[in-house]
């Protein structure tokens, strides 16, 4: 199956099914040989449940002291997915936009894509076992704002893995600890789980910043030239800061100390 195929299949996939759906003969097999023009689309198909809301009709995200309360936890959780959702479609998008981005950078997406399926599988499952689905609440589509003003492989990476995937260093385990303390431990393994797959996915995003940041420069500093106005360092941190995930992720000294600064 041709990479570019794939990649146009998820974002006109009108399923959550067809969103999970491996490629035809595996990731593996995957052909990008023929990544064809440059394609961007400014929103995705979705199935009528997952349909993108108004923000009148959003719902309150939850104090992690009610977590114990189904309701409260598939909040949560609702709100968790639809990240990952986005995330498989940003990624799918970021292939067709950017087809004559470097090989190892589009094998990579590809490999990243497999996780973000995996997650959003993982918290589709668990809303299911807390008696609700996955699109009984309205989502929002913060990720695919951004989409326009991501231009290059370099915005790409520093808004996707170096902002919205680097602020989960910190949020996976808060919420796994709060999860723990109520006695969810299903979800808490499920967030420690997606903790250490987000280590990684920072870390393809740290690759191609040292990649693109020209000698004579910090990365902390070219990371934040290639912000767009939806994003700032300040959104890649959460309430307790974890510099040891940073440094596992290949982020160098300075970056990580730009990040404890940024307020």
């Amino acid at each position: 199956m041709r990479l570019r195929d794939f990649a146009e299949r998820l974002l006109h996939a009108t399923t959550l099914d067809q969103k999970l759906a491996a490629p035809a003969g595996g990731f593996h097999a995957l052909d990008d040989r023929d990544p064809g023009p440059p394609q961007a689309w400014s929103a995705p198909s979705r199935p009528a449940e997952l349909a993108i809301a108004p923000r009148s009709r959003r719902v309150k995200f939850p104090h992690p002291d009610n977590l114990a309360e189904p309701e409260m936890a598939v909040r949560a959780l609702h709100t968790f997915a639809n990240h990952e959702l986005m995330a498989i479609e940003l990624m799918a998008w970021a292939l067709l936009a950017y087809p004559d981005a470097p090989p190892a950078f589009r094998a990579g997406m590809v490999r990243l894509i497999a996780d973000e399926q995996r997650h959003l599988r993982l918290y589709v499952d668990r809303i299911r076992e807390l008696g609700a689905n996955f699109g009984d609440l309205p989502v929002n589509d913060h990720f695919w704002r951004c989409a326009p003003s991501l231009t290059s492989p370099l915005k790409w990476v520093c808004a996707m893995n170096l902002t919205f995937e680097q602020g989960n260093l910190d949020h996976a385990p808060y919420f796994e600890h709060h999860f723990r303390r109520v006695g969810d431990e299903h979800t808490a393994q499920i967030l420690e789980q997606i903790f250490e797959d987000e280590i990684h996915h920072v870390g393809f995003g740290a690759r191609w910043l040292k990649e693109y940041t020209p000698d004579g420069h910090s990365t902390f500093e070219i990371y934040c030239q290639n912000l767009t106005f939806h994003n700032e360092p300040a959104r890649a941190r959460g309430a307790v800061f974890n510099p040891d995930a940073r440094r596992a992720a290949g982020l160098d000294e300075t970056f990580v100390e730009g990040m404890l600064r940024a307020t």
